[in-house]
């Protein structure tokens, strides 16, 4: 697992955002936590967190292993990380307990797990980077968003920033308030609701439908594409037999 966790790590690191690397400026490393749970009984992860980036892998284990680096401007413990199995889903909370609370933490999350688990993930900000997982739901306030090699349906509602997907074996549901979005290689439909940004599809087997406050389209392989809405922008498509615009 250590050289799952220093993967991770590594990756991780190389996506952070310029608003979490102000953080790190900012918050001093307090203090590095590991949790486990058997995953034997389980099938899902639902995680609940509030400041910090987040790295999920799916890997052939029967457990659930998460490192959490725990980052404040003065070392205290009024803060809410915890682990649990409610039924066959794990529970996995690191947030701050209280939105009003002035003792600020900020927990980074390095999370493996059985690649056969689907997720549900509420996040306030921070970089995501999810791999190897089945049907995933994000919540997302702000930060940027990657995922590779998801074997189910994907839903993504988010606030702000990029978010770019590979590989994803279900249907595709993006709502994005702003930020560019890049899917590449889905197998089934795609829906897209943008307020701004670049949208950039490509190799889709399924219909695509966008719509689109502004920011250029460009579709680029897909059973047919319809444009619902569109404030501003370029739209290019290609390789598309069925267009509707």
């Amino acid at each position: 697992m250590t050289n799952t966790f220093t993967r991770l790590t590594l990756i991780g690191a190389a996506l952070l955002s310029a608003q979490t690397l102000a953080w790190n400026n900012d918050m001093t490393l307090q203090d590095t936590k590991q949790l486990t749970l058997d995953a034997q009984s389980l099938t899902a992860l639902n995680v609940e967190a509030g400041a910090g980036f987040l790295n999920i892998v799916g890997t052939d284990t029967a457990a659930i292993t998460v490192k959490a680096e725990i980052y404040q401007y003065e070392a205290h413990d009024n803060y809410c990380l915890n682990l649990a199995n409610e039924g066959t889903t794990a529970q996995l909370t690191a947030n701050n307990c209280n939105s009003n609370n002035d003792q600020q933490t900020r927990i980074d999350l390095t999370v493996a797990l059985p690649k056969t688990f689907s997720l549900d993930i509420t996040d306030g900000s921070g970089a995501i980077l999810i791999e190897n997982t089945a049907a995933t739901k994000i919540l997302d306030g702000s930060g940027e968003i990657q995922l590779r090699n998801i074997t189910g349906d994907l839903n993504i509602e988010d606030g702000s920033g990029t978010i770019e997907a590979r590989n994803i074996s279900g249907n595709v549901n993006i709502q994005d308030g702003s930020g560019s979005i890049e899917l590449v290689n889905s197998e089934k439909n795609v829906k897209i609701s943008d307020g701004s940004g670049n949208i950039n599809v490509k190799n889709i087997q399924g219909d695509v439908s966008i719509s689109d406050g502004s920011g250029g389209i460009t579709v680029d392989k897909a059973a047919s594409f319809t444009l619902l809405s569109d404030g501003s922008g370029s739209v290019t498509v290609n390789n598309v037999p069925k267009q509707n615009l």
